[in-house]
């Protein structure tokens, strides 16, 4: 009888393990994301989707490896924005005649803490088979920002604001693989310009340039799969972008006089880095961008929903 059993047994046991093995998920490979896999998001009349910023002290910084396991599907909301779908329009500014989608913001002027008031603005961005990229923005509003201490007003008219130089601001490269080489993209330059009255430096609506040149390196340092807030498991990498922007400050077509930047609390040449890493799922495109400073502090963390 014992025998019996034990045979009984051991056929169950092949059984199982054989059904088991005909409801295997089969091997998918490893994770290439394409452009494909924004289309269905990033473009004019896309899907519309959600993005919520939590708490920094609730998420840790992504280590490098493959095979990695992440859980956003608790995390607190502090704020939600609603974007994609109905909030992408058709570019209709000739200055960012590669635009393939644009999006409408606000922005403000900040110089030593001091902010302007905020300002109507379009972004402008393009997705193709290389990647997708930030353009730029264009501001629609006139802003001044006032310093009392000095008696001076800084005015910020109308104006577009391109990425120019030796290529446009990328956020994803395509195609995007774990292992792939690291890419570092050099001399991208946005310049804003403006008017300084300040009669103390005999100043009276000089013309006046600010030339941020920016360099970023690119790297796929992760993959795995995330669970996202009512959304579940996808296959993502993890894109690390470590940025550095240098600042250069010019008055009447000359470098500015450095007593007046120090005044207002400038140097001229400063610079100014960061990292940033960004879930990129398969069919969804950008998930989640965790953004740390200089120091290694993340400085803000936001994620994708369901609506």
């Amino acid at each position: 009888m014992n025998k019996i059993i034990i045979l009984l047994v051991a056929l169950s046991t092949l059984m199982s393990c054989s059904n088991d093995k005909q409801t295997e998920t089969p091997n998918q490979g490893p994770l290439i994301i394409t452009k494909a896999d924004y289309l269905t998001n990033y473009k004019v009349n896309g899907t519309t989707y959600g993005f919520f910023q939590t708490t920094n002290n609730a998420i840790a910084i992504p280590t490098s490896g493959e095979n990695q396991t992440w859980d956003f599907s608790t995390l607190t909301e502090t704020s939600t924005l609603i974007t994609g779908g109905t909030n992408y329009f058709t570019p209709t500014n000739s200055a960012f005649s590669s635009a393939t989608y644009s999006s409408i913001g606000t922005n403000a002027w900040t110089i030593s803490g001091i902010s302007s008031p905020e300002f109507d603005a379009d972004y402008f961005y393009e997705l193709n088979d290389n990647g997708i990229y930030n353009l730029g923005y264009s501001q629609n509003e006139a802003a001044a920002i006032t310093v009392a201490s000095l008696g001076a007003t800084i005015n910020y008219p109308i104006q577009n604001l391109n990425y120019t130089g030796t290529t446009k601001y990328p956020f994803v490269q395509f195609p995007a693989k774990f292992g792939n080489a690291p890419v570092t993209t050099s001399g991208i330059i946005r310049t804003s310009n403006y008017t300084v009255t300040a009669p103390a430096f005999g100043l009276n609506n000089t013309p006046a340039q600010t030339k941020v040149t920016s360099s970023l390196n690119q790297e796929i340092i992760g993959s795995g799969n995330a669970n996202l807030k009512g959304i579940g498991n996808k296959r993502v990498l993890v894109l690390k972008s470590s940025y550095s922007d240098q600042s250069n400050y010019f008055l009447g077509g000359a470098p500015a006089p450095a007593a007046l930047l120090s005044n207002l609390g400038i140097t001229d040449g400063t610079i100014i880095t960061g990292t940033s890493y960004r879930f990129i799922a398969e069919g969804l495109g950008s998930v989640g961008v965790i953004d740390v400073n200089a120091s290694g502090v993340i400085t803000s963390a936001t994620f994708r929903k369901e609506l």
